[in-house]
Order: structure tokens, then sequence, then C-alpha cells
């Protein structure tokens, strides 16, 4: 767990709130689709958030693992699927509100009204978005150690 105001540059496992799975890559390949897991291998958990200069709480999303970006349409909808893919992607991640703890929101820079959930709480299940704020959308960013 970090704090809000440390949401830096670094290497993190990215933990769902509400089912403790964390995100992962669903296999290996260039383009993957991002699913929700309990566990898994390291590698397949890492991601590093890389801090947009400029950007008020914009990042890119990279797999430490593949070296590559988590992805949306170009013009998100909600029920669109979250991939990974060699095009880097901005994402607005935020507080999910002041004094709610840890918890982050994350949407398309394109469209804040989106944000990252899951449909169901089984493994495997894939990263989808949303436009419904109270539909299992909060994260935490826990920092892995060098």
């Amino acid at each position: 767990m970090i704090d809000q105001a440390t949401l830096q540059t670094a290497t993190y496992n990215i933990r769902h709130i509400a089912t403790g799975q964390y995100v992962a890559l669903k296999d290996t390949k260039r383009t993957s689709t991002l699913i929700v897991l309990q566990d898994s291998h390291f590698e397949h958990l890492a991601w590093v958030l890389d801090k947009l200069a400029g950007l008020e709480d914009t990042y890119h999303v990279r797999s430490f693992l593949q070296n590559t970006f988590a992805r949306t349409e170009e013009s998100p909808t909600a029920g669109a699927e979250i991939v990974s893919g060699t095009e880097s992607y901005p994402w607005f991640i935020r507080p999910a509100a002041s004094g709610f703890g840890d918890f982050y929101l994350i949407s398309p820079y394109s469209d804040p009204s989106l944000y990252w959930t899951i449909v169901k709480t089984r493994d495997g299940t894939n990263a989808t978005l949303t436009n419904n704020p109270k539909h299992h959308v909060y994260w935490q960013f826990v920092k892995m150690s060098a």
C-alpha cells in the first residue's frame, strides 16, 4: 500500500479492492487481454507506472514482463476490454475520494467517466471498462520492492 501523494513512476501490483485479485496478462503474447487472478508468477503481476510530465494524475501502465502497455480502444466505450499493446496509452489514475484510503480509480485519459472494472469475481475474468462508478471500480497500487 502506498500513500496517495507518492504514486510515482515505479513498479506495482494492481490489486482489485473488492476481490483481492491482481491484474495480470492472460498470456505472453505481445497483445494480450488483461485479466485478474488471486495469484500468479511475479512477472505477470508486475506493472510499471510511468508518470507523464505536465499531466496531473496521468500515467502509462506498462507490463514489466512484456514491456507492453495497458490500453483500450481509441474511442473507449463501456464494456471495452483492457488489453496490452505496443503503443503507449494514457490513463487517468486518481484517488477514489479524500479520506477513502489508498484506493484509486483508473480511467482512459480521453474519457474519465469510464473506469477499470471486472464483470465477474472469478479468476481469469477480463478487465473491462464501465460507466458505473459503483461497480467494482476501486484499485490499490502495491509498490514492489526493488
